[in-house]
């Protein structure tokens, strides 16, 4: 069981342990010895134990609560969920439709689609079972997107199955383009698929604005972001990029008429995301146009107690926008109105809340260089989440 558990851990951290001094910086950043750490990579031959202690904190490095979960864990073909009582609470809303309003089922959907997505084995078995229950597909998958999970291919899966049998379009366009980003962000995405997936996204974009005539801020975004991923794809060299000239139109929103400030605040806050990640700063500023007083943000968060989680992101996003634009007081008076501590953060979600800590520590190794704690959180992040593209900015 031991060299099983080494093997996950070489195969996510082997860019760290592949030398003398990154393991070093690894084990220092994990709390045990140098030599336990040689020591469970079967670099020192000797006839001492590995105790539990030091089994568990590298297993919690690799998702699971300690060595006992690992154990647990390996080689398990079985969910762990109850699906006879899910299959009581989902059967409830089948054919219904979905309701934000609904708040007591809302709080044990939350609960529920923690367990079912963070579990490959209960996804699995919740895609089969309700394949045919397109609201319990969509309170799962769509109203929960996991950037924890976005570049794992099991989820990827579901959320490909979703778009396959899901009716509506705004929900195609979600699960489609949130694929297109997990790929790209963990490097398995090649140009001639990102142009498939794109062509996929646009038909069901077109359906969906068909069939609503309101701005859907969400899949809107997410397809604007495919589009600037697939811009980037095929005409990045290399050097410097710039979005071009009719998308950077597209992305202020001025083909849009009398869009309220929440659909423009969610629309800018995911899709400075991506132009951040392009290093496209200039065509960020672009996108966020005027500046947002404190005033009207606390605004948006009394006015809008479900969205509150996403205005650390747009904070982080600006602060890092204006950062790069040469604005650095700017971008630290920003910076430093953000919580530290993210896992304190009650409004922050189990689905988004590792990709915002991940995109923290991203700036703050910028703002920060010297700090090794911040790096090794970020590099540890980043492994787990595979999101790759990020570690080579």
């Amino acid at each position: 069981m031991v060299q099983k558990l080494r093997r996950e851990f070489e195969e996510i951290y082997f860019s760290t342990i592949s030398t003398t001094k990154g393991l070093e910086a690894l084990a220092v950043n994990i709390g045990i010895s140098k030599n336990s750490m040689r020591r469970f990579l079967g670099k020192i031959q000797d006839n001492t134990k590995l105790r539990d202690s030091t089994l568990s904190l590298v297993a919690q490095r690799l998702g699971y609560k300690d060595y006992r979960d690992y154990c647990n864990s390996v080689g398990r073909e079985k969910y762990t969920l109850d699906f006879e009582l899910l299959d009581i609470y989902y059967g409830i809303v089948k054919g219904q439709g979905t309701s934000l309003n609904e708040t007591r089922f809302q709080l044990a959907n939350y609960y529920f689609a923690e367990k079912i997505i963070s579990d490959p084995q209960n996804l699995k078995e919740f895609v089969k079972r309700f394949a045919q229950n397109e609201e319990a597909l969509e309170y799962v998958l769509a109203w929960h997107p996991s950037y924890e999970n976005v570049a794992y291919k099991h989820y990827q899966d579901a959320l490909l199955n979703l778009a396959k049998f899901s009716s509506k379009a705004h929900i195609k366009v979600f699960a489609l383009a949130f694929v297109y980003f997990g790929k790209f962000m963990s490097e398995s995405l090649q140009v001639e698929e990102s142009g498939k997936l794109l062509v996929q996204i646009e038909k069901n974009v077109v359906k969906m604005r068909r069939e609503s005539e309101k701005f859907d801020a969400f899949p809107e975004a997410r397809y604007m972001i495919a589009r600037c991923i697939h811009d980037y794809l095929s005409n990045g060299d290399g050097n410097k990029y710039h979005l071009p000239e009719h998308l950077q139109r597209e992305i202020t929103l001025s083909h849009v008429p009398n869009l309220t400030f929440t659909e423009r605040f969610i629309y800018r806050t995911y899709v400075t995301n991506i132009l951040n990640v392009l290093e496209d700063y200039e065509s960020a500023d672009i996108c966020f146009g005027e500046d947002v007083s404190e005033k009207t943000i606390k605004q948006f968060e009394v006015d809008n107690h479900a969205y509150r989680a996403h205005v650390f992101l747009y904070r982080l996003e600006r602060a890092i926008t204006l950062y790069h634009l040469g604005q650095k007081d700017a971008a630290m008076d920003i910076f430093e109105l953000l919580p530290s501590d993210i896992n304190n953060v009650k409004t922050f979600s189990f689905d988004s809340k590792m990709y915002f800590e991940l995109k923290y520590l991203f700036f703050a190794q910028k703002l920060y260089p010297k700090r090794k704690d911040i790096r090794g959180r970020f590099e540890l992040l980043a492994n787990r989440m595979k999101f790759t593209y990020l570690q080579k900015i």
